[in-house]
């Protein structure tokens, strides 16, 4: 195995700590973040406490609507951020690495906005998609 670089910790989707990712040199698979490491890493972290009890409220994200076209189009970061940072950058994160279980993996998009109406103080506003089905209302074939 080979080190391939790194991944958020998966604590809850704002955590910025970060665990390694290894690569099979034969097959090229990865471990994704799951191995002993990483493991210890998330054992020795002062605030594993909080991490494993702060759970995230989908419900409580603002929607919003786009089609699948402009859903797919977004680049997917499902455990980690663009690196793009300025204001209205968008992306789709598959948040089954923030679900411990895996039991109820869900999309959300998240977009750099200003801060204070500045542009070089940045927060991250998450959301939850709702794609808007384009079809006329008549049933009719456009």
């Amino acid at each position: 195995m080979t080190i391939l670089g790194g991944t958020n910790c998966g604590c809850y989707p704002d955590a910025d700590c970060s665990v390694p990712v290894f690569s099979c040199r034969e097959c090229g698979d990865s471990d994704y973040g799951d191995n002993e490491i990483a493991r210890l890493h998330k054992s020795l972290c002062p605030y594993r406490e909080e991490c494993e009890t702060k759970a995230f409220d989908y419900a409580s994200l603002p929607p919003l609507y786009l089609t699948k076209r402009e859903f797919n189009a977004l680049p997917e970061y499902s455990a980690t951020h663009p690196t793009g940072e300025r204001p209205g950058v968008r992306w789709r994160r598959h948040d089954g690495a923030f679900d411990r279980k895996c039991e109820k993996p869900v999309w959300i998009i998240g977009e750099y906005a200003p801060l204070f109406g500045r542009d070089d103080c940045l927060v991250i506003k998450w959301h939850i998609p709702v794609l808007k089905i384009d079809a006329p209302l008549d049933g009719g074939a456009t």
